[in-house]
């Protein structure tokens, strides 16, 4: 014997899609079974054909729902009802916007205060401000974009057309070859610098060694002066320098016997006399020998 009939069956089953089904959508529609959530008000201008159910995001975290929409007469705004998740606070001072994805659904995110210690109590209001959505943004743009379509297409073809001047072509080969021989006289250089960097480093040592023996040449010639009698000698020059002094002070003094003997013209025509006669003396004497000079065989005969 069957416990139940064909028909009750099939009620049974019945119900139970029901109640599936019901609980599906309110899944799907991301309704919450549990009541104890937090509410709160938001107040906007514009809400940019925002429904109830969209998301509410914070930090790109879905935090709850739009639960309801009504149209303030007195304040000319729109009151939106969310419901957050439970557990979920909102600080004080923080701002809800809307916003699009790039499918076009709207959703509301909420930017939170920076003290996280004072919270808004239930069903407080939180300020709204409306965001255009990157589509409308995008299609403010298009008309732009679409008149400069035409500069981009004759810039792209004047650009073709002087790609394909000889010249040009001609230019860039060049440019290509001397880019090509850069990169060899770089490798080259490279390669010099390796093998003569040990010579130059030795010759820079050879050159510090050579410094080093004249600093000490020259510290060798500080230590001689330091130990010669600079005083004495200092005195010294200045004694000969007094006696040069004098020397030339005499030879400038026409009273003075050198004074008289560089500047008297006395003394110069005594000499030339002196000169000129010496001169007439060797010429007689020359000429007439006899005069002073006389030779005998026997002897000198005394004059009576």
């Amino acid at each position: 014997m069957k416990l139940f009939s064909k028909e009750v069956r099939l009620g049974i089953s019945a119900l139970l899609s029901i109640v599936i089904i019901y609980f599906g959508i309110m899944f799907l529609k991301g309704l919450s079974f549990n009541r104890s959530t937090n509410h709160y008000f938001v107040e906007m201008t514009d809400v940019s054909g925002l429904a109830p159910q969209a998301d509410i995001m914070v930090n790109g975290l879905k935090v709850g729902l739009v639960k309801t929409l009504e149209f303030d007469q007195e304040r000319q705004s729109v009151i939106i009802g969310i419901e957050l998740k439970e557990g979920f606070r909102v600080p004080v001072g923080s701002t809800a916007t809307l916003t699009k994805d790039m499918l076009g659904a709207p959703k509301m995110k909420i930017t939170l205060g920076t003290d996280p210690t004072r919270v808004l109590a239930q069903n407080d209001t939180i300020k709204g401000y409306p965001m255009s959505d990157l589509m409308a943004s995008a299609g403010d743009i298009v008309p732009q974009i679409e008149s400069l379509i035409p500069k981009f297409d004759s810039l792209l073809t004047s650009v073709n057309v002087l790609l394909a001047t000889p010249s040009v072509r001609n230019s860039l080969d060049n440019i290509e070859m001397l880019t090509a021989q850069l990169n060899v006289t770089a490798r080259q250089l490279d390669a010099l610098v390796g093998q003569q960097a040990p010579k130059l480093l030795t010759n820079a040592n050879g050159v510090m060694g050579n410094m080093n023996n004249v600093m000490a040449n020259l510290a060798q010639t500080t230590d001689a002066l330091n130990q010669a009698n600079l005083p004495d000698m200092v005195q010294k020059a200045d004694a000969a320098m007094a006696n040069l002094q004098f020397f030339t002070n005499q030879l400038n003094d026409s009273t003075s016997s050198l004074g008289r003997l560089m500047n008297d013209d006395s003394f110069y025509s005594h000499l030339d006399s002196a000169a000129n006669n010496a001169s007439m003396l060797l010429y007689d004497l020359r000429e007439n020998p006899k005069r002073y000079v006389h030779f005998s065989i026997f002897g000198r005969k005394d004059k009576k």
